[in-house]
């Protein structure tokens, strides 16, 4: 290869490289560069002198939740880092690292929509049929009964008159242990014992997982999570992907009372052998 060509080649890559880099936000910058360096979110907290929790707040991959960066904050990031500031920032080409197209592009692949911004889609299904749902979806005592699994927020998202429906959406790549699973039945166990206390009619309480983990042993241990929480009045059920409309249906027939005008035949006769076990 002679000289012209290989300066052809080189102007190419670089022009290739600075486009997928450009597309880059600024959160998957640092967190690319963490990651070359071999640095965790606890060890990047300790040198930039703020808690885990500031870390992860700046780096959350849901735009809803995440962070900025303050102008000093930017500045020790790159000290630390090592990069130039506006380069983070997107601002320059110069003084960041190489980021190959393969790389910029899992960094930038579509992520699942947040619990906020698939339970607000949830909600307009709902309200549409039924506007007079819309107070189960902020009734002002459950937020007190929430539960935080850092980075998804997990809390109640409807209580009505014959369902209360948590939903966590599970999309970090660190497969969540078994032993953390029985937390999240906290919230609807409390709804169901206030229920109760109260003399009220006994509702749905009804726990949805979604995207759980593609791990065998993590979806056994989930499996078997789902056996345990029936057996305490808990409905927990396991989805691969989001659904909307069947979410939105649920909360408007958790009873399953429509039968097929709502719902499909396969799941009316899952339901119906169900209780007949």
């Amino acid at each position: 290869m002679n000289l012209l060509t290989r300066l052809t080649a080189l102007t190419m890559d670089t022009t290739m490289q600075s486009t997928e880099t450009q597309a880059l936000e600024p959160y998957q910058r640092i967190k690319y560069v963490m990651k070359t360096k071999g640095m965790n979110q606890s060890q990047f907290a300790e040198e930039m002198g703020v808690t885990r929790a500031a870390i992860s707040a700046w780096l959350n991959r849901d735009a809803e939740r995440r962070s900025s960066i303050g102008d000093s904050s930017l500045y020790r990031m790159s000290e630390i880092l090592k990069v130039n500031p506006e380069w983070i920032m997107g601002d320059s080409l110069e003084g960041g690292i190489p980021i190959e197209g393969a790389i910029a592009d899992a960094l930038t692949a579509p992520q699942t929509p947040s619990a906020t911004a698939f339970m607000s889609s949830v909600e307009g299904v709902v309200l549409e049929e039924r506007p007079d749902f819309k107070e189960g979806f902020d009734f002002p005592f459950i937020t007190t009964l929430g539960h935080d699994y850092e980075p998804i927020k997990f809390d109640f998202d409807f209580l009505g008159d014959k369902i209360a429906l948590c939903v966590d959406i599970y999309r970090n790549k660190t497969p969540r242990v078994c032993e953390a699973l029985p937390t999240l039945l906290w919230p609807l166990l409390m709804a169901k014992r206030m229920d109760e206390v109260n003399g009220k009619e006994k509702r749905r309480y009804q726990l949805l997982l979604i995207n759980p983990t593609a791990e065998a042993k993590e979806r056994e241990c989930s499996k078997s999570f789902a056996h345990q929480a029936r057996m305490l009045g808990i409905e927990v059920a396991i989805r691969d992907e989001e659904d909307v409309k069947s979410i939105a249906n649920l909360i408007i027939d958790p009873r399953f009372e429509d039968g097929e005008k709502r719902w499909p035949k396969e799941l009316l006769d899952y339901q119906a052998g169900f209780k007949g076990q």
